[in-house]
């Protein structure tokens, strides 16, 4: 139970890292007054430059990627702690303490640890983001595709309902995230993928 304990505690920590926050600060913006107003990687793309919403993707996929795989590979033992420090470090990055739980809305934190639990969910369920995403405009759409059948697909591939559960958690707390974005797509105010990437919005 203390390893569980522990590896949750430390994941939600990393996950509280913020590279959008110290790019920005280091570039005496604050991206969290401008755009959709979230500490992430399409906020910062927006706001800043696509180099660095690239940049802000990268680290926020890796602060998950290695706590996944260290937990994979140094406590085999205990199967669910992957899953847990999954789940947690997408929190601690959704809702870090220290900046009055408001931060980003976790999807390439998500990404991150969906590559530490299964290569081959990654990449399948990946290359149907970016259907989603580009036939839509949308990441929001990729967003939701890929919360939404990677659960399912670790019930077909491994079989245990507590795996699915715990990553549920993560899934649900990224979908109601991205709940305004949902409303913004219906009333066609959702800035797009092209859009982001043009450069118009930024700072």
């Amino acid at each position: 139970m203390y390893i569980y304990i522990a590896g949750a505690l430390i994941a939600y920590l990393v996950g509280g890292f913020s590279p959008a926050l110290i790019i920005s600060k280091c570039k005496n913006k604050d991206i969290r007054s401008h755009g959709t107003g979230n500490l992430g990687a399409s906020n910062t793309t927006i706001l800043l430059g696509a180099k660095w919403g690239i940049l802000v993707a990268l680290i926020d996929i890796l602060k998950a990627y290695i706590p996944v795989t260290v937990a994979k590979a140094c406590f085999a033992q205990y199967d669910l702690l992957p899953y847990i420090v999954s789940t947690c470090v997408i929190l601690g990055h959704i809702f870090p303490f220290y900046l009055k739980f408001k931060g980003g809305k976790g999807f390439a934190t998500y990404m991150g640890a969906m590559l530490g639990l299964n290569l081959n969910a990654f990449l399948i369920v990946g290359f149907l983001f970016l259907v989603f995403t580009f036939e839509t405009d949308y990441i929001v759409c990729g967003t939701l595709s890929v919360v939404t059948l990677f659960p399912v697909y670790l019930w077909f591939s491994r079989g245990n309902i507590y795996y699915v559960l715990i990553i549920l958690v993560a899934s649900a707390v990224i979908v109601f995230k991205h709940r305004v974005n949902i409303v913004k797509i219906l009333k066609k105010e959702e800035i797009g993928l092209k859009a982001a990437f043009s450069g118009k919005h930024k700072l």
